[in-house]
């Protein structure tokens, strides 16, 4: 299959292998299909990768668009192609994995790219969708992997600056416990200190962290953790059970809510998401939305 474009969208400035792996994919592409355009486009700020996203993807009938970048970087292609999707374009997204923890793209990746694009096969997978409504402000952002609220979110963002290895993970893990205080939230009416809510897609953060059991992203449903307040010392000890076995999530469900206490910082794909105070949060899979190449 012709796509009517490939763009591989990267960051010239990463440390990583962002640009790297996008001009050997680019050859690659060429080598294997030499008919078929490929465009590379570098990003020039935090956020440019969605809007070029979003650009491509009302510009050609059936553009494909590559993220080379981690999570959050293909976290910003969905969200741009899912709002020109959401007005009547047809996207493909997909992903070379050039972050430290490639989470979404080792639960999803199971054959060769270039095989995928010579055949058309392409993969329909649910994403979470975070909304809300508050104070003449709206929000409405999709996650491919997780949303999360409390210390495990942030212990997440924390590993993902470093080079993941089994001891600075603990470390790192240690060490975030001590500067980060729970997040109080009201759900199903009641009021409550909860160290971690995380609903995912997913059952990987961080690459190490194992938030559920093995989940399927393409089943209409999502699964919840929710660990309520404890000391420290039990803190430690889950999130290393996280580390190195796995939680067992609470439930699994299509749609969650919750309500915000005080000001609130919430997590998508690594996204940072700020909510004021009393705001009524809806969580919701959106099933098999998102068509993809991985």
């Amino acid at each position: 299959m012709n796509y009517t474009t490939v763009s591989i969208i990267y960051n010239p400035n990463s440390t990583g292998s962002s640009k790297t792996l996008a001009e050997e994919f680019k050859s690659e592409i060429q080598n294997r299909i030499p008919e078929q355009k490929v465009k590379l486009i570098p990003t020039k700020y935090a956020g440019h990768a969605e809007k070029l996203a979003y650009k491509i993807s009302k510009r050609t009938k059936s553009p494909l668009i590559f993220s080379s970048s981690g999570d959050g970087g293909y976290n910003e292609v969905v969200n741009g192609a899912m709002r020109a999707q959401n007005k009547g374009y047809t996207p493909t997204t997909g992903l070379l994995p050039a972050g430290n923890a490639n989470d979404h793209y080792h639960n999803v990746h199971t054959e060769n790219t270039i095989d995928l694009m010579v055949s058309g096969k392409t993969k329909q997978i649910d994403l979470l969708k975070i909304s809300y409504i508050a104070n003449k402000k709206s929000l409405h952002r999709y996650a491919h992997s997780y949303i999360g609220f409390g210390i495990s979110s942030m212990v997440s963002k924390e590993l993902n600056k470093t080079k993941l290895n089994r001891f600075n993970e603990t470390w790192l893990v240690i060490r975030t416990l001590f500067t980060i205080s729970p997040v109080k939230l009201k759900i199903d009416g009641n009021i409550g200190k909860f160290d971690s809510i995380i609903m995912s897609n997913a059952d990987k953060m961080s690459k190490y962290l194992n938030v559920s059991s093995p989940s399927k992203m393409n089943d209409g449903k999502f699964e919840v953790t929710i660990s309520t307040h404890e000391n420290k010392l039990k803190l430690i000890g889950l999130l290393l059970q996280a580390s190195l076995v796995k939680l067992k999530e609470d439930h699994q469900t299509d749609a969650f809510s919750l309500e915000t206490v005080e000001k609130t910082v919430a997590q998508a794909d690594g996204e940072l998401i700020t909510i004021d105070a009393n705001t009524h949060v809806d969580i919701t899979i959106e099933k098999q939305v998102l068509n993809c190449l991985v």
